[in-house]
């Protein structure tokens, strides 16, 4: 999915995005598991953010790394996340990306806040300047 940050005015930075993720269901795991194996559950889920800029190189990547978190809107309480970047050296390719992984944390038919910080920075110096908030809601759980 790509956002383009630039086309948007800053008073609208505040985004609301509908991810609807389909996870494996407990009736599928208590299927699987009748049948005398191991189930076969969703174990994480990795959201990829396009940015304009390259927001990986190593001059960036330790403060763009702290400017994520995932919150439960509901009750405020925040869902570990891993963030994932590419080598921009070896990976020119993924450059402007970073992966967001849940690997746990997350309820059934839940409405989640990704949340980032204005401090997210470019290669070339640019921050985003103001806080972008998107919204996603979980079909199912990740076991």
């Amino acid at each position: 999915m790509f956002l383009n940050l630039q086309s948007m005015k800053k008073s609208s930075l505040i985004l609301i995005v509908i991810l609807i993720a389909v996870f494996t269901l407990g009736t599928i795991s208590a299927m699987a598991q009748d049948s005398g194996k191991n189930p076969l559950v969703l174990r994480s889920i990795i959201l990829e953010l396009t940015f304009s800029k390259n927001v990986v190189n190593m001059e960036v990547s330790e403060n763009n790394s702290k400017c994520f978190k995932v919150i439960n809107r509901e009750d405020g309480n925040e869902i570990s996340v891993e963030v994932e970047m590419a080598d921009d050296q070896i990976e020119r390719e993924k450059r402007n990306n970073i992966n967001l992984i849940i690997n746990d944390g997350m309820e059934s038919l839940k409405i989640y806040q990704i949340i980032i910080s204005p401090e997210l920075e470019s290669k070339s110096g640019e921050k985003l300047g103001e806080e972008l908030v998107l919204e996603f809601m979980s079909l199912g759980i990740i076991e």
